[in-house]
């Protein structure tokens, strides 16, 4: 019974003794085995791992009054772009002000300026409030460790079977039992969505 009793205490030790990077790996892999398209082409290329603290740029809360934000301003843009061609239209028929028709043209696109104008005027209040709500919550925020982090570089095929190479963060709960946030590094939207939640922060926001 001996002989069998102690080389299993020194499997259940060597599971128990695993790096963080080998356990980081593995719930990886487990993941990338139901998101990939081809995981038969996965090859992992590195795996950084250090502490993972709560962050501004993954906070719910920011998050959503940025998106809200860009939403608004975007809409300010679009209202004052209307504005501008309602100008331009004005501009045209102020010289044909004397007939009834060129009278008529050139209050249609005063009403069109003005109308667009009120609605830029009240987004840009909107983008101002929820700058103002993000300031706070900057300024307030406080940073905590929430468990662990690898970044993590791999090659693999796209769905339309050309290599690529990805690089993810993953973030595993203190006791790396779980992965508990995923994000493509390369994701586009979120990196612009970061960069607007500078430029809110910032002073000549």
């Amino acid at each position: 019974m001996r002989k069998i009793f102690l080389p299993l205490i020194a499997i259940l030790l060597a599971i128990g003794c695993k790096s963080k990077e080998e356990k980081a790996n593995e719930l990886i892999n487990a993941e990338l085995f139901k998101t990939l398209y081809d995981y038969e082409s996965y090859q992992p290329i590195e795996t950084i791992i250090d502490s993972a603290f709560t962050t501004i740029y993954r906070d719910s809360t920011i998050l959503n009054y940025a998106i809200k934000a860009s939403a608004s301003f975007k809409l300010t843009n679009e209202y004052l772009q209307k504005t501008q061609n309602a100008k331009e239209i004005m501009e045209i028929w102020v010289t044909s002000y004397s007939s009834s028709y060129g009278r008529r043209k050139y209050q249609e696109a005063n009403e069109e300026f003005n109308e667009y104008l009120n609605l830029a005027e009240k987004t840009i209040e909107i983008t101002t409030a929820y700058r103002d709500s993000i300031r706070e919550a900057v300024e307030f925020f406080q940073s905590e460790f929430i468990g662990w982090e690898a970044k993590h570089k791999f090659r693999c095929k796209t769905k339309g079977g050309n290599p690529d190479i990805a690089d993810y963060v993953y973030i595993f709960d203190p006791e790396m039992k779980e992965i508990i946030y995923t994000e493509d590094s390369n994701d586009e939207d979120l990196l612009q969505l970061r960069e607007n939640i500078d430029e809110l922060i910032s002073e000549d926001s």
